[in-house]
């Protein structure tokens, strides 16, 4: 019976009814190496899997703020129009878009691992090399090869995430992860306020060269995914990754686990056409228009905001400053909120009223004037909007099976680029008509959200990856 209400909960268009339900039973022992790696309690080496996870979306977030940061002494130096500094923002979110889509796709074929390794590297060696860059073309050029980087470990590094981390404690996990993005905005305006002035705007693209050493500490730690290595049929190495996260040898139970018949893939050829077959298009579309949506608001307010209160709204910009922090800050213990809540209450419980209360704080905000009224929206907003984001990036990994993790992922956040893409051109459009249309837009944006997840009926809540991607019943 309970076998039959766990199916239930990913079969659109029912809706896991109790905590019961959908928790996974813990006294039985596992059937499946699936289930044993989701009954495994957390430990160091789930630890080191968050610790290398984690930093590398910090250095993703931070590497994408150099340029901002650099921007204003760059401009200087080489007398750049304003055309062409929003050259070099969009060549960047032009390189992360292929990326997304390549290395997305890419990692359901050769692994997670690698594909890690790769994107760290890319990133990584192309920030460094800007620091040789003599004119607006070469760091544009370089700037894709960034982006390019960036784009691709993001879907990377969640399927590692989600393929490695127990289900009860997945939500948490993953909640806490989202926090270095926020984490790494902060901390490169700190480093940029330090170094810029001191070394010049060329020393800070070195920091960007950090995140190498991940690339060695992957390499000498971190095994393949399980989860990937069972679904190419590589049982050997799935039974040598398992022992490792396990942190102990297997018994002679879990040993023989390996020898029941599993559904391997690795004959069968991975299509991003899947992601649009019968059993998960709707899934697809759900995705595609949480990314997008909520990418459009986010990645087209942060680049606009400090211009949209400063010059339209004429607040002075030590303000403006402290306005933002403000807000980046709330987004942190928006996401706090998330990773100590998700797992209790479920991801859409969540993330239907975040999105509520993010558009009545959008529109607020937009219609404000008084600087603390401002202050005080742009806290309401930075909370709302990134407890939405933090909920969907929980739930994204969670909705696709292992052979297409990854492409869902990528394609999923492509989505999101394309919005960030389009956002800034629409802010621009409809900001000289009053600030207050560019939150209206925000707004509608945030009610696509609201719909989406009002229609879609699958609640993935301390379910197995196996189940709440329909792999299994």
């Amino acid at each position: 019976m309970n076998q039959r209400v766990a199916a239930s909960a990913v079969t659109e268009p029912n809706l896991a009814s109790s905590v019961d339900e959908i928790r996974p039973d813990r006294d039985k022992p596992p059937r499946t190496v699936s289930e044993y790696l989701d009954k495994l309690p957390l430990n160091s080496r789930h630890a080191l899997i968050f610790v290398v996870s984690a930093l590398g979306f910090f250095f993703d977030a931070l590497d994408l703020q150099i340029l901002a940061l650099a921007v204003p002494s760059i401009s200087k130096e080489w007398g750049l129009a304003p055309n062409a500094i929003g050259w070099l923002f969009s060549l960047t979110a032009f390189g992360m878009l292929a990326g997304s889509y390549t290395f997305g796709t890419l990692a359901d074929y050769i692994g997670r691992r690698l594909c890690f390794q790769i994107t760290i590297a890319i990133f990584a060696v192309s920030s460094g090399l800007c620091y040789f860059a003599e004119n607006a073309w070469q760091l544009g050029v370089l700037r894709v090869l960034v982006g390019f980087g960036i784009g691709g470990f993001i879907p990377v590094d969640t399927a590692i995430m989600s393929e490695f981390i127990p289900a009860r404690r997945r939500g948490l996990v993953f909640g806490l992860w989202n926090l270095f993005f926020s984490v790494g905005y902060i901390a490169s305006a700190k480093i940029a306020s330090y170094i810029v002035p001191t070394y010049g705007w060329r020393a800070l693209f070195i920091v960007g060269v950090a995140p190498a050493f991940l690339v060695l500490l992957v390499r000498a730690l971190v095994p393949e995914s399980p989860r990937f290595l069972m679904m190419r049929g590589r049982l050997d190495e799935a039974r040598r990754s398992v022992a490792w996260i396990s942190g102990k040898p297997l018994s002679q139970d879990i040993d023989a686990l390996f020898a029941k018949p599993a559904k391997v893939e690795a004959g069968r050829r991975i299509t991003v056409a899947e992601l649009f077959s019968p059993a998960y298009r709707s899934r697809t579309a759900f995705t595609w228009c949480l990314w997008f949506s909520l990418m459009f608001c986010y990645l087209g307010l942060l680049p606009w905001l400090p211009t949209l209160l400063g010059r339209f709204r004429e607040i002075p910009m030590s303000e403006v400053f402290n306005i933002m922090i403000a807000f980046s800050v709330s987004g942190i213990a928006g996401r706090l909120t998330v990773a100590f809540l998700v797992d209790r209450l479920g991801r859409r419980t969540m993330m239907l009223p975040l999105a509520t209360c993010a558009l009545i704080a959008a529109l607020a905000f937009g219609w404000q004037t008084e600087v603390n009224a401002i202050w005080w929206w742009a806290c309401a907003l930075g909370f709302f909007l990134d407890g939405v984001l933090g909920t969907t990036a929980t739930m994204t990994p969670e909705l696709y099976p292992t052979r297409i993790r990854a492409t869902g992922i990528g394609w999923a956040q492509s989505m999101g680029r394309i919005g960030a893409i389009l956002a800034p051109l629409a802010i621009g459009a409809l900001v000289p008509l009053g600030v207050q249309w560019v939150f209206v837009m925000f707004a509608v944006a945030l009610g696509f959200v609201i719909l989406a997840t009002s229609l879609f009926r699958v609640e993935t809540r301390q379910l197995s990856l196996e189940k709440a991607s329909g792999e299994t019943a």
